[in-house]
């Protein structure tokens, strides 16, 4: 299996034939085992749709979802062995990809506590995403209102939507990705619902 990046990080090589016919019992076994070729279908058949939830999870940066996806591929390489086929093998990639994503927004969390400590303006003052998304969500469309409101929630929240309602996942799925019990993401998804539907209505009324 080949990964490049340059400009658009994407598999190297042609796309999988039969990516969406896969025994995925099958593909696991082989490729807990190492099996080389088992290796190339997960990444072929996975890489599309594994991005597009990391790009969106990361506000569209696209630099940051080809450095997330990247590292998720090559840290399922090294704990392939690890992996005992307790969950969908898609579940446990996004479960990788989610602490990838959890480790992406301390790291600017640490940077932007840096940075206040040395700016003029005061520690705490958050006067850069939440505002400029509000100015822009009344000259939307309503899907992309959404999805910019979407980058004002805190990141559970955030991540919980987009498993929920744009991966389809049940709950049981969830609980693996975010290693919370049921009842923690069944309240954290009305506490993210809430918060979404506040937010829509507070940009839209501002």
């Amino acid at each position: 299996m080949g990964i490049k990046s340059s400009g658009f990080l994407s598999p190297s090589g042609p796309v999988w034939p039969n990516a969406d016919r896969i025994d995925e019992a099958d593909l696991a076994l082989r490729f807990i085992a190492g099996d080389t070729g088992a290796t190339e279908v997960v990444f072929y058949a996975y890489f599309d749709r594994l991005f597009t939830l990391i790009y969106h999870s990361v506000g569209k940066d696209r630099a940051a979802a080809e450095d997330i996806i990247q590292e998720t591929f090559l840290s399922a390489l090294k704990s392939a062995e690890n992996f005992q086929a307790k969950s969908k093998l898609y579940t446990w990639l996004v479960s990788i990809a989610h602490h990838k994503i959890v480790d992406y927004y301390r790291h600017l969390e640490v940077e932007r506590k840096h940075l206040n400590h040395f700016s003029k303006d005061p520690p705490g003052d958050k006067t850069d995403e939440s505002l400029s998304v509000g100015d822009m969500v009344e000259h939307s469309e309503s899907k992309t209102a959404i999805e910019k409101v979407l980058l004002s929630l805190p990141v559970d929240y955030r991540q919980v939507l987009l498993l929920k309602y744009v991966e389809d996942m049940p709950v049981a799925e969830i609980c693996q990705v975010m290693k919370r019990s049921p009842k923690s993401v069944e309240g954290l998804l009305t506490r993210a619902r809430r918060a979404l539907r506040g937010n829509i209505t507070a940009f839209r009324e501002g």
